[in-house]
């Protein structure tokens, strides 16, 4: 990564952005598969609970 972009959060190479919500929140499930999103897992947290974890283009 070049000195242009370094520290500067962006990741030239990245294929898309990760979303993350509650795993019990639908209405964000569906709005992000609904715009591309693919679910990538779904975890559990010590601090936030179960999270879903999707990719999605940008």
């Amino acid at each position: 990564m070049g000195p242009a972009v370094r520290g500067r959060g962006v990741v030239p190479w990245a294929p898309g952005a990760m979303l993350t919500h509650d795993d019990d929140h639908e209405a964000s499930a569906r709005t992000i598969e609904r715009n591309g999103g693919v679910l990538e897992d779904v975890r559990e947290t010590c601090a936030h609970g179960r999270k879903r974890r999707y990719w999605i283009a940008l």
